[in-house]
């Protein structure tokens, strides 16, 4: 899919809308949706850098991440994407996600604003659905939800939001892992479905269990 990227004006609050919708963004022309990592598809890119220095190697459940991309467009946002090594991209199976942002953004703000998106989204694919799981100790929020290009691709993704601090600066932070599959009939797209019913508790409570890496932004 070839779409244009919705052009947004860089301010600490327009960095906050990026973060949130940078999984499915809009083309300023139209009403297709795209999934987690569409964006940085469409140009894909070498860069390697460990902007938040939080390692070139991820592991998560007993298997190895590694930085494939990353993008620091201004100094107050940061995103750095891991895949396997049998995953390629523009097209792989799974993939971790980390992403930060500086400034005073609570994490209640940004779940708002991307479940506000999903229910959105979901006007137009009734694929798409979310489930939110809140840690009122540790002040974070899980969600989980399925979406879909409306065409072949189709996402199911966990994110966990963080607030962290880091040299008297505030920085909210987002590990997310996305689990995608390419269909091209209902029996490919009913077993994909059926994978993620399988998984997605499991692999809930692991995401929420583990120690997120602290950002130190270079």
């Amino acid at each position: 899919m070839k779409t244009r990227i919705l052009q947004i004006v860089i301010t600490t609050k327009a960095l906050f809308i990026i973060m949130m919708l940078i999984s499915c963004n809009t083309n300023s022309n139209s009403k297709t949706k795209k999934t987690s990592t569409q964006k940085s598809q469409e140009t894909v890119a070498t860069t390697h850098t460990d902007y938040l220095s939080v390692g070139n190697t991820i592991q998560f459940n007993q298997e190895d991440f590694y930085l494939q991309w990353s993008s620091h467009p201004t100094n107050e946002y940061y995103k750095q994407e891991y895949l396997r090594k049998e995953d390629k991209l523009p097209n792989y199976e799974k993939m971790i996600i980390i992403e930060a942002v500086k400034g005073n953004i609570s994490v209640n703000q940004a779940v708002k604003s991307k479940m506000n998106e999903l229910e959105n989204w979901k006007k137009q694919n009734p694929i798409v659905n979310y489930q939110k799981v809140e840690n009122k100790k540790k002040n974070e929020v899980i969600l989980d939800f399925l979406v879909s290009d409306g065409k072949s691709i189709y996402e199911w993704n966990v994110y966990r939001y963080q607030k962290q601090k880091n040299k008297n600066k505030e920085y909210l932070v987002l590990y997310a892992y996305s689990y995608r599959n390419y269909v091209s009939n209902k029996d490919e797209l009913l077993k994909f479905l059926a994978d993620v019913k399988h998984i997605r508790v499991n692999l809930v409570n692991k995401i929420s269990k583990i120690t997120l890496p602290k950002v130190n932004p270079k």
